[in-house]
């Protein structure tokens, strides 16, 4: 059976690609280059329409919930600082919007601001990344039945339908991967 922590972690390859980009972004900033809009937009847009809307809507919706009841305190802890870190990492990329969409050049202290929302974003999506993948994904497949995830492949189907699925994104992130050395 193909299980929905296999679909995951198979999405955290490209979200991972994307971190990247984003910190090669903030990187040249910090050192003085202007905000590639353009590019800042089309990561973000990643986010919020991929990252948010279905890799992270997977896991908050399907497995937290499941982990939390069927595991053990220590289990429903991890999904607490799951759900806190996603609640975090939507509220800085709403602050990152602010910097790509300048009325004119940022200033050195903006172009400072935007390099440390980066940075915390990153680091952010890196913890939570690290908590699924050695902490719920693993409980997940230990503590919660086969035949209660039954409908969860399906469901992940319809959360893909919507907004669409890891693959649609893939050339744009590769692209921008490629460009960034990322």
């Amino acid at each position: 059976m193909h299980r929905p922590t296999d679909n995951l972690r198979a999405d955290h390859g490209l979200t991972t690609r994307a971190m990247r980009v984003l910190a090669a972004i903030a990187a040249r900033v910090r050192a003085g280059e202007e905000v590639p809009a353009a590019d800042c937009a089309a990561v973000l847009r990643f986010y919020r329409e991929f990252v948010f809307a279905v890799h992270m809507r997977k896991e908050d919706e399907l497995l937290c919930p499941a982990v939390a009841m069927r595991a053990d305190d220590r289990a429903a802890a991890v999904v607490g600082e799951l759900l806190r870190l996603g609640e975090e990492i939507v509220d800085l990329c709403h602050a990152l919007v602010l910097f790509w969409e300048p009325v004119g050049e940022l200033t050195p202290e903006e172009r400072r601001g935007f390099a440390d929302t980066v940075e915390a974003l990153v680091a952010r999506l890196q913890r939570r990344q690290v908590l699924e993948e050695t902490e719920l994904f693993p409980t997940c497949d230990a503590s919660v039945p086969a035949d209660d995830q039954l409908d969860w492949i399906a469901r992940i189907d319809e959360f893909e339908a919507e907004r669409g699925a890891r693959e649609a994104w893939q050339p744009q992130i590769d692209a921008l991967a490629a460009k960034y050395r990322a």
